[in-house]
């Protein structure tokens, strides 16, 4: 069973198109911006507990690769999952989908670190947060 789950759904925009005429690269990392807030969700971190709790993430490094075009009208969605994590950071492996063809048009891997917003400092997760990850991890060769 995969453990990769739908993250963000929408469309391209005729607003979001280059000179060329397909979807502008901000945009792609629009998505992903708009797909961490429901992986985070999905990985126990609600928007009370960054409120509340005082934590957040921060990220630190991208490796994306676009692969085909995505034009105006594409219906597009994206699929994450946790690829790898360690005591106090996450690795998620994003596929951005042109929806029609089912064509990954983009992929992109990302590690962000927890992250103590009060004292602006990498901070360990909980035992019980290193458990949930752990149980949403990607298995063996899905990513």
């Amino acid at each position: 069973m995969s453990r990769y789950h739908e993250t963000y759904r929408g469309h391209v925009q005729a607003s979001q198109l280059d000179l060329i005429g397909h979807m502008n690269i901000q945009y792609y990392h629009t998505t992903i911006s708009l797909a961490m807030q429901n992986i985070f969700r999905l990985l126990g971190h609600t928007p009370d507990m960054f409120k509340n709790e005082g934590k957040g993430f921060a990220a630190v490094e991208q490796h994306c690769r676009y692969k085909s075009e995505l034009l105006a009208g594409d219906i597009i969605h994206m699929m994450s999952g946790l690829k790898d994590f360690t005591s106090k950071s996450i690795t998620i492996h994003h596929q951005l989908f042109n929806s029609s063809t089912g064509e990954v048009s983009f992929d992109c891997e990302m590690t962000v670190l927890h992250f103590d917003m009060k004292n602006r400092k990498v901070t360990s997760f909980s035992e019980d947060q290193l458990s949930h990850l752990e149980s949403m991890k990607l298995n063996e060769g899905e990513a």
